[in-house]
């Protein structure tokens, strides 16, 4: 367990230099103390904090448990315990002076707080801390309701909250501001999930209740269960409000931000939904008008609570995130909703996609009167699972597809040459293109081997009934998008002699033009300024409090008016500060 966390701290380190690289803060320098030892320095210190607190909570829980219920001591594992021991007493010293001696090295040295190592740690620390409270709440929740009731079981969340404590005050003494963004979005993510799941929880059993679908006792049956999830919703919801009502949610929107509320808050959330209603609407069908079997109604609609809570709860933090978003309901389109709106285009055209290749599917079985079923032993049911499909993913495809499209219809050379829609028709085509080539060879090979055998016959076309539908359907879409990559191809040189005119009225200065801003950390603003005005564009972060969020039109006219040459722009309280330099 400790090298695979080792492990992970290597990798977050190195997703946290190249993000950090990527952004170009400056918070983040490279004379930031010797990496080599910063490295090896963080990688004990994670080591010896995971060692120390797996030992200090196996110890202590061993204790109280053995404080309430002597007996307990009988079934105790004497290596474990000599592992615990060990963790304890010479892991949980070590790192308290090795944590000393870091802090010590932080206030003499300011500079290796900043450091990209640094983060790595604390960012890595702080998401497993969280990770290791919210399983041990649920365990001693777990505990309580089903037993063996274990008051040891609060200890692991006792320690580990301790543990993230300290490293959330120490990085808030340590750090830039800002620095730790990606841990902050990394915990609202989590603890988002988390609270998500155990309002789904509680939604699922209270109707469980109200539909008649609990045992005959609602003790050992719904109760514990409501109340297992209330746990996991109280105490995810507790982190979640740290995490986002008190930071995140008044911090800037940059994109981490963007994508963290559209791509988790709003597209995974309806999603999810959408997901549920689907399997909702299929078992009411199936019983309704389908072959639900030899089960009781109680049977058949077992998972309905569960599913009706996960479309309430999706579509309300669904509508939750939409609603943060409308302040920039104006501000210019960017990659995160483009990502955002092809990627719901591309699970709407998935479900559509397979629904009708179900529905090609039963047709051809239908054609070859096969008396085999195709889902869950019934035809009608894989029928009806096809029409599901079609209903609810064309119109999440449609509605998607028409903003991208209307987006396209109103700035055609930027939305064309937008790298998510090439990526989108790229991605579409060499996916349809190899199922296409694989249906296509299955569907031969099945036919020629049949002929060889002198069996073509009704059974024939039962076997090739998947290769049918799936080589149809990926015609089909191939066909389609490819009338839209062709018009995209055409505006190419629209595009290009747009782009030359746009040159054109730019003097060579202009386009050598290299700009410092000095502001608030927003690392799109550096690729939108260079592609709006060709300036070369670095952006350094404001350690104090003054920094304003940047105005990208503004911005965009200050140096319009600003003379030729190299430019600092300093974004303030009171406004845009330039300042002409030499090179």
């Amino acid at each position: 367990m400790i090298l695979a966390l080792l492990l992970l701290a290597v990798v977050v380190a190195a997703v946290v230099v190249a993000g950090q690289r990527r952004g170009g803060s400056a918070q983040l320098t490279a004379d930031t103390g010797n990496p080599v030892r910063q490295f090896f320095q963080y990688l004990i210190l994670a080591g010896l904090l995971f060692a120390a607190g797996s030992g200090l909570t196996g110890l202590l829980r061993r204790l109280l448990d053995a404080a309430v219920d002597p007996t307990a001591t009988m079934a105790w594992d004497d290596s474990l315990l000599a592992l615990y021991l060990t963790f304890t007493v010479i892991a949980l010293p070590l790192w308290v002076a090795l944590a000393w001696w870091t802090r010590r090295r932080h206030r003499a040295e300011p500079r290796e707080g900043r450091a990209a190592l640094w983060t790595a740690y604390l960012t890595l620390v702080l998401v497993i801390s969280l990770l290791v409270i919210l399983s041990g709440w649920q365990g001693a929740a777990d505990s309580f309701l089903h037993g063996p009731r274990r008051p040891g079981t609060l200890v692991q969340v006792l320690v580990w909250l301790a543990i993230w404590w300290v490293h959330r005050r120490w990085g808030r003494l340590s750090t830039a501001p800002g620095q730790l963004r990606l841990e902050r979005l990394l915990g609202t993510l989590i603890t988002l999930v988390a609270a998500a799941v155990g309002l789904v929880t509680v939604l699922g059993a209270a109707l469980r209740e109200l539909l008649g679908l609990t045992g005959p006792s609602l003790v050992p049956t719904t109760a514990p269960d409501m109340l297992e999830g209330l746990t996991l919703l109280v105490g995810a919801g507790a982190f979640w409000a740290v995490y986002w009502v008190r930071g995140l949610a008044r911090g800037p929107r940059d994109t981490g931000w963007l994508a963290l509320v559209l791509l988790a808050g709003v597209g995974a959330a309806l999603v999810a939904a959408i997901t549920a209603g689907s399997l909702l609407l299929w078992h009411v069908l199936v019983w309704l008008v389908g072959d639900p079997g030899a089960v009781s109604a109680r049977g058949h609609f077992l998972a309905a609570p569960g599913q009706l809570g996960t479309i309430v709860v999706g579509l309300l933090v669904g509508w939750y995130h939409q609603e943060v978003l409308a302040a920039r309901r104006a501000a210019p389109r960017d990659e995160v909703r483009r990502v955002y709106e092809y990627l719901l285009s591309a699970v709407g055209l998935g479900a559509a996609g397979a629904g009708l290749v179900m529905v090609l599917v039963t047709l051809v079985e239908a054609l070859a009167a096969g008396a085999d079923l195709v889902v869950g032993g019934s035809a009608v049911n894989a029928l009806l699972g096809a029409l599901v499909l079609l209903v609810v993913g064309l119109p999440v495809w449609w509605w998607h597809w028409r903003l991208v499209q209307l987006a396209r219809a109103q700035d055609p050379p930027t939305e064309v040459a937008s790298p998510t829609r090439r990526f989108y028709l790229l991605v579409l085509f060499g996916l349809m293109g190899l199922a296409a080539v694989i249906a296509l060879l299955t569907l031969v090979y099945l036919v020629l081997e049949d002929a060889l055998a002198g069996q073509l016959d009704a059974e024939t076309l039962r076997r090739i009934r998947f290769a049918v539908g799936v080589l149809v359907t990926a015609s089909l879409l191939s066909a389609y998008h490819w009338t839209v990559f062709r018009a995209d191809r055409a505006l190419a040189p629209e595009e290009t002699t747009a782009s030359a005119t746009a040159g054109g009225r730019q003097d060579r200065e202009s386009l050598d033009r290299r700009v410092l801003l000095v502001g608030a950390d927003a690392p799109d603003v550096v690729a939108e300024l260079a592609r709006r005005t060709g300036a070369q564009a670095r952006l350094v972060v404001r350690a104090d409090d003054g920094a304003a969020p940047w105005s990208l039109d503004d911005l965009v006219g200050a140096l319009d008016a600003a003379p030729a040459g190299d430019l600092v722009v300093v974004a303030g309280a009171d406004g845009l500060q330039v300042l002409p330099v030499r090179r």
